[in-house]
């Protein structure tokens, strides 16, 4: 017997993917027991739910436990951002001037020394930001490299009151290659493949903090050409603060993002909270980022948005482009 669960199941599972705390994730399953119809088809998604509620509260009365020195940041927002960079090069600033978050903002190296996270708005989206300690010639934290790894997309900040600024461009470099870490502009599939062995690829841009001081204009234009047919590169102060809404949009470019707006027949659409996607991601991919019930029962969606007719019907494997408003039928 099928589910046929409602719209707002759907819904309420949604934030149940972007909630936090043990606690508000047992709330949201709570919600969600509760909009569920009661019946023979919802009886293995009922225990399932109930199951989830006591691993839950079984999570809540662990305390954290940190293992050496490693760390683990959990991705939150529509991506994950690291920002490295050579020391006193402004990471913290610029976390600061992004961000609620509320780093040591110091005139000395190396204040920072575990992972700093804020989240920075950008139109009706958020990425998270990680400030991580300074990559210096003779040291690296050892358990940035997971980190790194692990992040959508690095921020290379480096400092134009420096009198060759490209050269902290080749400390991270040199340091991430000894750990197998590669930093590239625009990655395609062929490029990554082209790696040696073993070795992981980040898309990267560089940002050159700073603009406001003294020559800071004159060295940017030779960083340009350090950084030509390399990286993006993007001029800041990130205390000032200037340049950080082009920044903001050329983040948002490199990474491809494809922001979904959805409705359910009948209902006014939902702008507040898009379905994050890929480039050339479909509407079974929006439908699968919902819930896998959702893209087992879809036959059909209604588009609006992408130069099409409002409301026209495409099928389940149209690619959808950012701005996109989708209606499922199941």
């Amino acid at each position: 017997m099928p589910a046929n669960l409602p719209p707002e199941y759907y819904a309420i599972e949604r934030r149940y993917r972007l909630a936090k705390s043990p606690q508000e994730k047992i709330t949201i399953v709570r919600e969600l027991l509760a909009v569920m119809p009661k019946h023979k088809g919802t009886d293995k998604l009922q225990a399932e739910l109930r199951g989830r509620i006591a691993r839950l509260n079984r999570e809540a009365q662990k305390k954290p436990v940190k293992r050496g020195f490693s760390y683990h940041v959990r991705k939150e927002g529509a991506a994950q951002l690291v920002l490295l960079g050579p020391p006193n090069a402004g990471k913290s600033q610029t976390l600061a001037s992004l961000t609620n978050a509320t780093p040591e903002v110091t005139p000395y190296p190396f204040a920072t020394r575990t992972p700093l996270v804020g989240m920075m708005p950008f139109e009706n989206i958020s990425y998270q930001l990680v400030d991580t300690p300074s990559i210096a010639p003779d040291f690296m934290e050892p358990w940035l490299v997971d980190i790194i790894r692990n992040t959508d997309l690095v921020l290379l900040i480096v400092d134009l009151t420096e009198e060759n600024p490209g050269k902290g461009i080749d400390t991270v470099m040199v340091r991430l290659a000894q750990v197998k870490i590669r930093l590239r502009g625009e990655i395609t599939e062929g490029e990554e493949s082209e790696e040696p062995p073993a070795f992981v690829c980040k898309k990267t841009i560089v940002v050159a903090n700073k603009n406001d001081l003294p020559q800071a204009q004159q060295r940017f234009g030779a960083l340009k050409d350090v950084c030509a047919q390399r990286f993006p590169l993007i001029s800041i102060s990130a205390k000032q603060p200037r340049g950080l809404e082009e920044m903001k949009s050329k983040i948002h470019k490199l990474l491809d993002i494809v922001r979904v707006y959805t409705k359910a027949p009948g209902r006014p659409m939902d702008r507040d909270d898009p379905v994050i996607l890929k480039k050339g991601d479909t509407v079974m991919d929006a439908a699968q980022a919902i819930h896998k019930d959702l893209l087992r029962d879809l036959k059909y969606a209604r588009l609006w948005g992408s130069n099409k007719f409002d409301g026209q019907r495409v099928e389940r494997n149209y690619i959808l482009e950012d701005e996109d408003m989708v209606e499922f039928h199941i």
